[in-house]
This record gives structure tokens, sequence and C-alpha cells, in this order.
């Protein structure tokens, strides 16, 4: 049996597992706390990617 009196706890520690990708250069924008390793998608502020984020919003 452990001694814990007076010990205070950290709090538990995420760790930014998850990762925000461009779709148009694939470069990594950001990172996000998750519990696993997942990967989203996004745009970054690059003017050569809006410009082709546009053309493909002008298609549809």
């Amino acid at each position: 049996m452990s001694n814990t009196n007076g010990v205070k706890y950290a709090a538990i520690q995420r760790h930014d597992l998850g990762v925000i990708i461009c779709k148009e250069c694939n470069t990594v924008i950001g990172t996000l706390p998750t519990n696993g390793y997942k990967k989203f998608y996004g745009h970054c502020n690059s003017a050569a990617c809006l410009e082709k984020k546009k053309a493909v919003d002008n298609q549809k």
C-alpha cells in the first residue's frame, strides 16, 4: 500500500498526435491533441493553395 498523502496529481498530459495537412501542397499546417494518430485535411494560407481551392469551388 502506497502513501499518497500530500501528493498532488499532475494532469494527464495529452500528446499532439493529430496532424493537419494541406490538401493542395501536403505541408503540415498544425497539430492537435488526440488519443491516437489521426490525419485531418484543410487548406493552408499560401496564395497558390487558395487559388487552387477557389478554382475547385468554382467548378462545383
